[in-house]
């Protein structure tokens, strides 16, 4: 009498094998001896002898492929899409949909690819309205707009694409193992393992098997514990999301907890100042310090003291201070200055930044020593619960940032997320308490930023680190972030960016809405001011339209970051900057109809700011080394449209942001430190200071007769509004910004002027909140 034992195994069979090759593949079967095994069938089932009576016949898998992004996860074998575990419910067409975009993520797919995939080539159909209708269901599933794409980015009559990180698995389906019996007559298999003899089974056999069974029963149970070791855990996710803090004042980045009480650093523009919250919510209030311009960037292990910055004007390193967190006075750690300040977990040591150099020192700041010297900005360091390692946010080029690690005595430096490509910037990471996760942000297009978990491997016997989980998704930005003490929560900066485009009445001398006050800034009008180009926030989109809001436009999609669109003089074009993270900047030239943009210069550098020559025949622009250390220097050039030719203007050694004037006789430009406001003749070829400034220059803008430039100051002491008039240096006052909350921040909100010189500003609306999130971290 025989038996069969059938079970699944995902891949192909050698034609020889040995049953030891199927023991360790298919770990439930007992090992029969070192006999070969051969086919005995043909089909998809591979059916092999191992003497001794026994048949096993292996069937194959078929694997199914799963896909993760954000909270969701696609089974593309099933056809199921489900959000944090739960089934959403979606038709086919829209899942065939989702399924091509997500085969080529970051390419477009094409309509006519989707059409061909979706329906037959006889097939009648109104394709477009079809279509049009299964991204629309697709969207509603996923939860986003066509305005504001999460995931799936539309390009205007061409096609999709799918825009989100995405993690890729292969599940296979487990095989169930099952015995059939080759005639009537069975034996009843034995409670242990597969029985591999019947009653006509020789007493050889049996001795053997009374040697060969309980070794092999040892065996299975040590590979059912490391089978059962390597299973794949369920995913981290976010339980539970509550809005912590509700004053509405901007904070920084960077705020602590004590496991009661929240440290935050909030800001009026020109100063910041440190407050606080209760964990559960409530009042925020005040901590008075004698600093003007604080940072906190650790509390200490016993929770009374924190470990605040003093930056002093525009320095970017900071003094450390120890701040008591009940009664006492500041105290100062030595002479030491550097930023991102953080002490170990037992407290006995200063880990922290200054420049390139990162450097560890007692707890006071005494004995600092250099552990390492990184290529780029480092910052956000913190330690591993057992103190033995540091993880940092390391800067690359451009805005994208990457995690590094090195050990506490500086050695063994590597990146933490080496390899995972669709994770274009992370940074400000930190441990969960009990050390089993590291969580931290990624940016997403630059528009905004998701808290990301990395499964920690922590020993033989414990899972392998497995790719990251997206915690969470849009629309508001989320992090830094900081892990409560009993790691099941976590906290978190958010940020729901929004601005209001406002125009100043001299008159009434009040801001009132422009353009029904969209959150757009960054303006520039045609020539005959009928037409406005503007950039949308937070999406930074160009788009353009009529002055009184008709005849709407979107002429750029992500991922393309729009910044700073200037109209051709004859209004039949639009130049623009594509500040996507990670690449160089770049010049765009794109029809005011819209269609496809074309790259005005193939270059490596940084290009920024084109303004055209009153004739439309140049565009001037500043260029800068994208790679941070090249000798090249910061200069401005000009580029002739019809020969193509590219110049540089005499003298323009480290100015940026040129402005042609309406006469086309003048340039004018900023110095890289903001500062000064330089005017060059095009007929005598040389530049002269105009205006020097305390505080930083923002946005020159030229008035419509070219007799006046308009700026901001955003001094840390007076923020306001001036102008200047050619040939005096003297400007002059126009508007107190001291109390008005612009949309961008300190040092980057947009000015401008309308046709009529009146002017335009972006105030900030924007949600900005400390938000508790409750985790399940399996």
């Amino acid at each position: 009498m025989k038996w069969r034992c059938y079970a699944r195994y995902p891949g192909s069979i050698p034609e020889k094998t040995t049953a030891a090759w199927i023991v360790s593949r298919l770990p439930t079967i007992r090992e029969s001896g070192k006999h070969e095994a051969s086919y005995i069938g043909t089909g998809p089932e591979k059916v092999l002898d191992f003497g001794h009576n026994l048949d096993v016949s292996v069937s194959a898998d078929h694997s199914s492929r799963i896909i993760r992004f954000s909270t969701f996860e696609v089974n593309l074998h099933t056809g199921e899409l489900r959000q944090r575990g739960q089934k959403i419910k979606l038709q086919e067409q829209p899942f065939q949909v989702l399924a091509a975009l997500l085969e080529r993520p970051g390419e477009m797919v094409s309509r006519e690819q989707l059409r061909s995939k979706l329906w037959a080539a006889d097939t009648f159909v109104d394709f477009d309205h079809s279509l049009n209708a299964a991204i629309k269901r697709l969207r509603d599933a996923l939860g986003e707009s066509a305005e504001s794409p999460i995931f799936i980015e539309t390009l205007a009559r061409r096609g999709y694409r799918f825009i989100a990180p995405i993690v890729q698995e292969a599940a296979s389906q487990s095989g169930a193992y099952q015995r059939e019996p080759r005639s009537s007559s069975v034996a009843p298999p034995s409670s242990t393992g597969v029985e591999l003899a019947d009653s006509r089974t020789t007493a050889g056999d049996r001795k053997l098997w009374k040697t060969v069974f309980p070794a092999a029963g040892l065996v299975s149970a040590l590979v059912g514990i490391f089978v059962w070791l390597g299973r794949p855990l369920p995913p981290p996710r976010v339980l539970n999301t509550t809005q912590i803090t509700h004053d509405g004042v901007p904070k920084q980045n960077g705020f602590l907890t004590d496991g009661s009480r929240l440290y935050i650093i909030e800001t009026n523009g020109a100063r910041t100042f440190l407050a606080q919250a209760s964990v559960t919510g409530g009042d925020t209030s005040i901590i008075p310090t004698p600093f003007t311009n604080i940072a906190v960037t650790d509390i200490s292990p016993d929770h009374s003291h924190l470990l605040a910055a003093n930056f002093i004007g525009t320095e970017t390193e900071a003094q450390f201070w120890s701040l008591p967190l009940a009664a006492g006075a500041p105290r100062r750690l030595t002479d030491v200055v550097g930023h991102s300040g953080v002490w170990s977990p037992d407290g006995s040591q200063l880990a922290f930044v200054k420049g390139s150099d990162i450097y560890m020192a007692n707890a006071d700041g005494t004995n600092a020593r250099k552990l390492i010297t990184v290529s780029g900005a480092a910052y956000w360091i913190r330690f591993s619960p057992d103190g033995r390692r540091l993880r940092f946010t390391l800067g690359l080029q451009g805005s994208s940032s990457s995690i590094g690690e090195i050990q506490a005595d500086g050695t063994d430096f590597h990146a933490v997320l080496k390899g995972l490509n669709s994770l274009t910037s992370a940074c400000c990471g930190v441990w969960s308490a009990d050390g089993r996760y590291y969580l931290f942000v990624s940016n997403v297009s630059d528009r905004r930023s998701d808290i990301w978990a990395l499964r920690e491997s922590r020993g033989f016997f414990d899972r392998q680190p497995s790719a990251p989980f997206q915690l969470t998704t849009g629309p508001m930005s989320l992090g830094p972030i900081v892990p409560a003490p009993d790691a099941r929560k976590l906290f978190a900066h958010g940020l729901l960016p929004r601005g209001e485009l406002i125009r100043y009445e001299s008159r009434s001398r009040q801001f009132t809405p422009f353009l029904s006050g969209i959150s757009a800034g960054e303006l520039d009008f045609s020539r005959d001011g009928k037409w406005v180009a503007y950039v949308s926030y937070p999406e930074r989109t160009l788009w353009r339209s009529r002055i009184d809001g008709s005849e709407v436009l979107q002429l750029t999609y992500a991922p393309v970051v729009a910044f700073l669109p200037r109209w051709s003089p004859d209004g039949t074009q639009i130049t623009y900057v594509d500040l996507q993270s990670g690449r160089p900047w770049k010049i765009f030239l794109i029809s005011a109809q819209g269609g496809m943009p074309q790259e005005l210069l193939a270059k490596k550098d940084n290009l920024s700011d084109p303004t055209w020559s009153p004739d439309g025949k140049r565009i001037s622009f500043g260029r800068m080394p994208f790679h941070a250390g090249r000798s090249e220097k910061i200069v401005i050039e000009v580029l002739d449209l019809s020969s193509r030719q590219i110049s540089t203007i005499p003298g323009s050694d480290n100015l940026y942001g040129p402005r042609w004037s309406p006469d086309g006789q003048h340039l004018a430009a900023l110095s890289a430190d903001s500062k000064k406001l330089l005017l060059y003749d095009f007929k005598t070829e040389k530049w002269t200071d105009w205006i020097t400034e305390a505080g930083a220059i923002g946005f020159p803008t030229w008035s419509r007769d070219g007799r006046y430039m308009y700026y901001d100051n955003t001094s840390t002491e007076e923020a306001a509004f001036l102008r200047v008039k050619v040939g005096q240096t003297r400007p002059e006052f126009l508007i107190d910004l001291k109390d008005i909350r612009r949309y961008g921040g300190y040092g980057w909100a947009w000015s401008g002027l309308a046709p009529d010189d009146s002017v335009l500003l972006v105030r900030d609306v924007s949600s900005d909140e400390i938000y508790s999130l409750d985790l399940e971290l399996p």
